[in-house]
């Protein structure tokens, strides 16, 4: 690695956690006071919920599923003549089926490491899946797309995967991939209560700055960059006020991927205080979709040879 985080200044404390900024690629970074030995299985083992590999009720569980056709659809614009993937961290599998089904891939290969979305997507969509972390994985092919979407700030070497990205990738091949991003305005205001803080499953924040420089030492090429996005903004920004005004902890967001649905007198406060800062907080990542300011970063590199 080319950074390994010795020169860095505590930037924020909370729930038991320290962030930390490395103060050379500028990359923030989580420890938790008290190390607990789990491996990632274990951490993400009830990610998903078994048989549907579900996260949410059936209703979310179909606006999850549209997302995924939509990106499946960005994916197939990117080049007419790209015909194969890799989608690392491919979640149920749903971005690969439709890339198959719809828009002609000829392979489209995932990793996942959790158990219940690593069957599902073998299983009951057919897909060729690995459940390994992608640094053991040997693969002997090249890729025309690799994928790597809200998976980057879970790992802990970022640059190791960026390289072998790198190696993975065809001749002209691109990236896409998608993070948290820390210069967020919602997170400026909210601080702790932001909700892509998750420090039970991050372990890594990158602003446009470092997530570029990052790329670019791997010799990539940026062609796009945006922090704009329709499935996460809206919801991240309006949960994390709704955090902040309740001194909660997405209280709501829980409640969505919980099988018990009871309406008691907390979820509906909740749930109005969100409905109300829904459409504002959905005007504000709207008027701001061309700064480096909305609640994502998304970039499509391309690998320079």
């Amino acid at each position: 690695m080319i950074c390994q985080n010795k020169n860095s200044e505590i930037i924020l404390e909370t729930k038991g956690y320290k962030l930390y900024k490395c103060l050379s690629c500028k990359i923030i970074f989580a420890h938790k006071d008290k190390k607990e030995n789990l491996d990632s299985q274990k951490i993400y083992e009830n990610y998903y919920k078994k048989e549907t590999a579900s996260r949410f009720g059936s209703i979310v569980e179909l606006v999850v599923k549209a997302f995924r056709f939509i990106r499946a659809y960005k994916i197939s614009i990117l080049e007419p003549n790209y015909k194969n993937i890799l989608d690392i961290g491919s979640g149920r599998g749903w971005m690969l089926y439709f890339l198959k089904k719809y828009f002609k891939y000829e392979r489209t290969v995932g990793t996942q490491i959790a158990d219940n979305a690593y069957i599902f997507s073998k299983e009951k969509l057919g897909l060729e899946i690995y459940d390994k972390d992608l640094l053991e994985l040997p693969f002997k092919d090249t890729f025309d797309v690799i994928t790597m979407l809200h998976v980057l700030e879970h790992v802990e070497n970022p640059e190791k995967y960026v390289e072998k990205i790198y190696e993975l990738l065809s001749k002209n091949g691109s990236l896409f991939m998608e993070v948290p991003n820390y210069d967020a305005w919602a997170r400026r205001f909210t601080g702790k209560y932001w909700l892509a803080l998750d420090l039970r499953h991050h372990l890594l924040f990158f602003t446009p700055y470092s997530l570029i420089s990052l790329l670019k030492k791997y010799n990539f090429k940026i062609k796009r960059v945006k922090t704009f996005s329709l499935e996460y903004s809206t919801f991240t920004s309006t949960q994390s006020f709704v955090n902040l005004i309740t001194n909660s902890d997405s209280y709501f967001f829980e409640w969505l991927q919980s099988s018990d649905k009871t309406l008691g007198l907390k979820i509906i406060w909740h749930t109005f205080l969100f409905a109300v800062l829904f459409l504002p907080c959905f005007l504000i990542n709207l008027c701001l979709y061309f700064s480096k300011s909305g609640e994502v970063i998304t970039i499509i590199a391309q690998k320079n040879v």
